[in-house]
This record gives C-alpha cells, structure tokens and sequence, in this order.
C-alpha cells in the first residue's frame, strides 16, 4: 500500500480519544456504544500497543477516553471510586458498559485491565493481541469477562471459550459462584439437578453437562483483583489433569463466573455442555 494511502487509512481507523469523562460517558449513551477508558502515566508504555492497526479497527466500536492516572472527577481522583477500584489506582484500560440501557450492566465497569505484572508467569504484559482481546470479549459482567480473558490469555489458548456463551449456563456458573463465595467453600454444585435444567431449557442429552470448581490462591499474599483472582483459578486447573482436560476441550456450551467471598478468596465455576 503506497505510504499517503496508508496514512490515510490509519486516519480513518484512529479514534477521537475524548479528555473529559462525563462528556464520554454522555456521548457513548447518546451513540449506544461502550465506553473505552485508556489511563496512562507519565510513562506511557501503552501508548504504542494503543494505536497499534488491528487495535484502532477495533475502537471505532467504543466511544474513547483517555485520562491520566490521576484524573479528577469533582474534587476526587477518578480511579479512587468505588467503580473503578478494581485497576488498583494503576495506569491501564477498562470499559463501561453504556450501549444498551436495558441491560443488567448498563453503567457497570465490564472490564479492567491494569498494566501491572502478573504473580503468574504465563500471563503476559499488555500488548496490541491483549487489547484485542480485551475490546473482542462478549458481553457480560466484570467477574465473567475477566474469566474469559483469563483463559483467552493462557499460551495454551484453552478452547472451551470457543463455543456459544450460553445464557443458561452463565447463570448456572453465576450462582454457583455465589453460593460458594456465601459459604466460603469450593464445591460442585448439584449436576444432576443442573443436567435436569439444562434439558429442559437448552435440549442437551441428559447427564452430558460438566463442572469446573476453583478458589484463588492470592489471599495468601495479602489479596488480589478480579482479573488477578481469575488468572489464579485458571492456574489452579491447570495443575489439575481433570480439570485441564474440561477446560482446554471444546464444548458446545459453556459458562464461567468468579465470586469473592467475605474471606477474600474468590470462587470460580466453569460449565460445560456438548
């Protein structure tokens, strides 16, 4: 491609990044997209994976913000609300849930993604494949999109994520989640009952549902975020051969949550049909 005409193609892809969130938040509901947040530091070290091509095709679905890190809204620093408090006050992306006004997210934070490195080895820095990622996720909530980004993220590209996130089977791993985060303890749920559900509402053969359980790890060293809690249960089946092979299989459905409980830990569940 000649170099005037690739300039101009990259003009046409290069979002307007907005500075002033309450104006985003408005434009973003006004034009029924979400809303992308890009927080930066004086470092910038995102700048480039930013504006990467394959990343900028992707932002012309969001309506885009970017702020610095200690960007104030009123008299308080905008990632220091309770929304946001999952980016641990550090640079990165998130998204807010604007496009649809009836949907159980609307006005919610659907993702974070802080530019911090992970405790586990596997999970790479941000880049322009990560952001991808990240703007390519479906929709859902914060707990059940940092699951999926957690395993999209895994070098052995697990393919139970592959098939249709299935409404059923989201609730199924939402309240199974939540009940164990009540208890404070990882246990399967009742499969039988959940294979009766699954027939009735989705047409599966009788008893070919499946269940993954896991706890995180980081409460041990002083707690973690959602998107840090997901990679550790991801890591958890993967030390698991059961587990693993539920996981990196392809299934016809399938559904995932995380839950924290009162003690910290978070609970996760992955659900699986064919």
């Amino acid at each position: 491609m000649p170099l005037q005409l690739f300039g101009i193609v990259l003009g046409l892809l290069t979002p307007t990044w907005l500075t002033d969130y309450e104006a985003a938040v408005h434009r973003a509901i006004e034009s029924k997209k979400d809303l992308l947040i890009y927080v930066f530091d004086e470092k910038k070290r995102l700048e480039a994976a930013v504006n990467h091509p394959y990343v900028l095709v992707r932002t012309r679905r969001y309506v885009c913000l970017k702020i610095p890190v200690d960007y104030k809204l009123g008299t308080s620093e905008l990632l220091q609300h309770e929304a946001f408090q999952e980016m641990g006050g550090k640079p990165g992306l998130l998204i807010v849930s604007l496009k649809d006004e009836a949907s159980p997210h609307f006005q919610h934070v659907v993702s974070v993604l802080p530019d911090v490195p992970s405790r586990y080895a596997w999970v790479p820095r941000i880049g322009p494949e990560e952001i991808c990622i990240l703007l390519d996720l479906p929709d859902g909530s914060l707990t059940q999109r940092s699951m999926i980004y957690a395993l999209a993220v895994h070098p052995e590209r697990p393919q139970s994520i592959m098939g249709q996130l299935h409404p059923v089977f989201v609730e199924h791993a939402f309240n199974h989640s939540q009940k164990q985060a009540r208890e404070q303890m990882q246990h399967h749920a009742d499969l039988l009952t959940a294979s009766r559900m699954f027939q009735e509402k989705v047409g599966i053969a009788p008893g070919s549902a499946s269940e993954v359980v896991a706890e995180s790890w980081g409460h041990w060293v002083g707690g973690e975020n959602v998107l840090e809690a997901a990679f550790s249960c991801v890591d958890a089946w993967r030390q698991s051969p059961g587990h693993w092979s539920a996981v990196s299989r392809y299934h016809r459905y399938f559904g995932y949550d995380l839950a924290r409980g009162r003690n910290g830990v978070w609970y996760a569940t992955g659900i699986f049909a064919d």
